[in-house]
């Protein structure tokens, strides 16, 4: 930690908590954070600093209910807490902003974590200027400002913050509770910040990640200010396993870059962001594929005929502007898988279940393949629209009829949820069907259970998110990535999920 010591914190803390205190700390964490009030009492939280101050780095925080935590006793208790805690080997303790126990702490010459959290929303820049400024003026080991996004651009706000630390001044930690506070969870020790926190079991805060996966997977202590960033939007996003694809090939690589998910509840969002973000390349998933063939200044021949883009990437034109280029790798998802079971799909009669983004790319590509794909959908008046405008037909979701098509490819979100229904009959299938679900997460989804059942031939999910991954990773770093590195690494998150 510049101007101070940090006493052993770096990198990613794992939170010690009541439900965890007895499992080992996970590999390549930077330290612990001893969360004193989530325990039933004093004694038990003290004795587990003792026991790993001597291995680890150990910040110790006893949360003030008015700012999330459950501490129950008095400030001056609090202040004593803190004291102890100290003696016991903690090398700092995390005290709110405003609080009578900062104030008994600071006024004794204690340094500490000086922090300030609103789970309600985001602070304005005005404020956060004047929080900093009262927070910096008692001179603090460190100060951590945790908001909560409501947008992008509030994790990108606080990423800025980290990184306008006066050199004299104390180290900053920030960024933003949610899901939309994620990338500045990964990207905040690349601007500056001496530490993070990772979820060691239970999450402690909205928008946690797992230690290991902000060690392993996002290698949150390599990044820098030039690390390149690749992602995935969408909504929802936090089930992609696309970060556990494209990183492992990104580190074998050699390159400078890290690939992240973002949430975003309009694609909006995202305008403003590239630069501040480093960020190169994003892969689109639902809802936003219609939008983000809006947001492209270029867009390629077969995004254009599909009406729908699922990758954008950054580059820089002749005259030097930046530039988003939209492309469709669904072609490659969707035909991939089906050749590989068929081979020719002249005339090969499709079913689509869907009329959105997705279900477009996928029906331009089966026609450039020469099948004949048929739209089948809840809502007649919008699927009609997709239809027509690529020259096919579209029908309802209850006219579609058994042994009608050989594949039948499922294009709505329906699937991602637990417990969500199949989008068509189970009726629908039988041994000469080839049922072919969008959906990868959960790899077993009413449809494909549906289409098993009846003894159809199924297509997962995952053969065409590594198909159209492939290409998205070649068009982000020039470089091809292996089809077997890839299912490997799908196998292995997975697995991981499941454990």
């Amino acid at each position: 930690m510049p101007g101070t010591d940090n006493g052993g914190l770096s990198g990613v803390l794992a939170p010690i908590m009541p439900e965890n205190c007895a499992a080992d700390v996970p590999e390549g964490a930077g330290g612990v954070e001893v969360r004193a009030d989530l325990f039933e009492t004093r004694e038990e939280s003290l004795a587990i600093v003792s026991a790993l101050a001597g291995d680890l780095g150990v910040l110790v925080t006893p949360r003030h209910s008015s700012q999330g935590g459950s501490w129950r006793w008095s400030e001056q208790e609090r202040a004593s807490y803190c004291r102890e805690a100290m003696k016991r080997g903690a090398v700092l303790v995390d005290v709110e902003h405003g609080t009578e126990a900062a104030a008994i702490l600071q006024g004794e010459g204690m340094k500490v974590l000086l922090s300030w959290h609103d789970f309600q929303g985001m602070i304005s820049p005005e404020d956060l200027e004047g929080l900093t400024a009262e927070m910096e003026s008692s001179e603090p080991a460190a100060i951590k400002v945790v908001p909560t996004a409501g947008k992008l651009a509030d994790a990108v706000r606080m990423l800025e913050w980290v990184e306008r630390r006066r050199e004299s001044g104390p180290p900053r930690l920030g960024f933003a509770m949610g899901p939309q506070g994620v990338p500045g969870r990964i990207l905040s020790l690349s601007r500056g910040a001496p530490w993070t926190y990772g979820a060691n079991g239970p999450k402690v805060a909205p928008g946690q990640l797992p230690v290991q996966d902000m060690v392993e997977l996002y290698r949150v202590g390599e990044l820098d200010r030039e690390t390149r960033v690749f992602g995935v939007a969408g909504n929802p996003v936090g089930h992609s396993l696309s970060p556990a694809m494209h990183n492992p090939s990104l580190c074998e690589a050699g390159i400078n870059a890290v690939y992240i998910p973002f949430h975003l509840e309009d694609f909006s969002e995202l305008e403003g962001c590239w630069d501040a973000l480093n960020l190169d390349g994003l892969s689109v998933t639902i809802p936003f594929k219609v939008d983000a063939l809006k947001a492209a200044d270029e867009v390629s021949e077969e995004a254009a005929r599909a009406g729908a883009v699922n990758t954008l990437v950054r580059r820089k034109g002749k005259s030097g502007a930046w530039a988003l280029q939209g492309l469709n790798t669904d072609f490659e998802g969707v035909l991939g898988p089906l050749r590989s079971c068929l081979g020719n799909l002249e005339g090969i009669e499709v079913a689509v279940a869907g009329n959105g983004g997705a279900a477009r790319g996928a029906v331009q590509a089966l026609l450039d393949a020469g099948a004949r794909p048929t739209i089948y959908c809840r809502n007649l008046e919008k699927g009609g629209v997709v239809a027509d405008a690529l020259g096919i037909k579209a029908l309802s979701l209850s006219d579609i009829k058994p042994g009608a098509q050989r594949v039948v490819i499922n294009s709505t979100p329906l699937g991602l949820q637990q417990g969500d229904p199949s989008p068509v009959p189970e009726e629908v299938f039988d041994r000469e069907t080839i049922a072919f679900d969008m959906v990868y997460e959960p790899p077993h989804t009413r449809f494909l259970e549906d289409a098993a059942r009846k003894g159809a031939e199924v297509i997962r999910g995952d053969e065409m998110l590594i198909a159209q991954g492939l290409v998205q990773f070649e068009l982000f770093t020039g470089l091809q990535a292996a089809s077997d590195r890839f299912s490997r690494a799908l196998g292995a998150a997975r697995a991981r999920k499941e454990a």
